[in-house]
């Protein structure tokens, strides 16, 4: 039994080792998981069974290698958008998935519903992972690879169950990398190929559509709540690679900004709204308001762009279908977001 758990103790006593409270909960909370594992499964792993073909499966991350020793059955995703749309693409639905509701109405975004149908997984809050629901769950595997802060919670959760982080390092794998290393995990390796063939497919096709968008500049950026102006400044933005596909090409006004804090952003002042003109402009707005704020300033007003109407304002689901690319978020983002680049542009 653990020192700050005897029955001497009146109150747990934190180590005097400079571990932080904050760590100490984390900690005692791995603890607890483990334990709830143990007595649901009677081990502290995942359940028994053969192994069957192609396993045991090994796939190595930044974090570690997930040895994946039989086909699982029991899947958790404590990634965000990408583990869990790549989980339902192949035709496995997690028990547990993050709570997006501050960004999709109703946590969950209208892709993924559309694809699970009726069989939806179970949402929990995206603050601090709960060790002993996700432990409860008796998972046989975690995805993690869309987990911002997976290096701090790997080691709890591969206690639990084998965890999937990304091969690169979080927001650096291609949903392409994605969706087969989690379909090898899967044991659905032919369907992430096909995936991904079909996926793409749809890409070409789209481009070939639109032979008008080749060579045509863009902006486009987030609008926050306190009407904060950013645009993406980096051709390795997965949004701007997502229009990049499409043959069109980021404005060169805004190559050369400054970065914020948030690799590919930069920041466009009020005296600057210039810089966002390009053949066709694309904003998204956290909140109604900030969109009407901008949309009423004289030199939002004045840029070129926005006085022909080629400007887009996004809405918020598209614009993460766009910014978080996956084998069902990109169809969508295609058919929500093409017909209207074209119609801008044609002005």
């Amino acid at each position: 039994m653990p020192a700050w758990r005897s029955a001497d103790a009146a109150r747990p006593q934190l180590p005097r080792t400079g571990l932080g409270r904050r760590d100490f909960l984390r900690a005692a909370t791995a603890l607890s998981a483990t334990a709830t594992l143990a007595a649901c499964s009677g081990r502290s792993g995942a359940p028994e069974g053969e192994a069957g073909p192609g396993y045991p499966v090994d796939v190595r991350g930044v974090q570690g290698t997930a040895t994946v020793p039989r086909r699982p059955e029991r899947v958790v995703s404590v990634g965000q958008y990408r583990d869990t749309d790549a989980a339902v693409a192949l035709g496995v639905t997690p028990l547990l998935t993050p709570d997006l509701s501050k960004f999709l109405p109703g946590g969950l975004s209208p892709w993924l519903k559309a694809r699970a149908g009726d069989r939806l997984p179970e949402l929990f809050a995206d603050v601090e992972l709960p060790f002993e629901r996700i432990a409860t769950a008796r998972p046989d595997l975690i995805l993690g690879t869309d987990r911002s802060t997976l290096a701090r919670d790997y080691r709890t959760l591969s206690g639990i169950a084998p965890t999937i982080s990304p091969a690169e390092g979080y927001n650096k794998d291609t949903w392409q990398v994605t969706i087969r290393r989690i379909g090898a995990a899967l044991g659905r390796s032919a369907d992430a190929e096909r995936l991904v063939t079909d996926v793409e497919h749809r890409i070409t096709a789209a481009k070939q559509a639109h032979p008008g968008f080749a060579g045509r500049t863009f902006t486009i950026g987030p609008v926050v709540a306190d009407g904060t102006v950013t645009t993406i400044s980096s051709t390795q933005d997965s949004s701007a690679l997502f229009l990049g596909q499409l043959g069109l090409v980021l404005s060169p006004k805004v190559t050369s900004l400054p970065q914020t804090s948030i690799p590919g952003r930069s920041q466009i002042s009020p005296e600057r709204l210039d810089l966002l003109d390009a053949d066709v402009l694309v904003l998204t707005y956290a909140t109604p308001e900030s969109r009407k704020r901008l949309e009423a300033e004289p030199l939002f007003q004045r840029i070129p762009a926005v006085q022909r109407g080629a400007y887009v304002p996004l809405d918020m689901t598209t614009a993460i279908a766009l910014a978080f690319p996956t084998a069902l978020s990109v169809p969508y983002g295609l058919q929500e977001c093409v017909p209207k680049l074209a119609a801008a542009l044609a002005r």
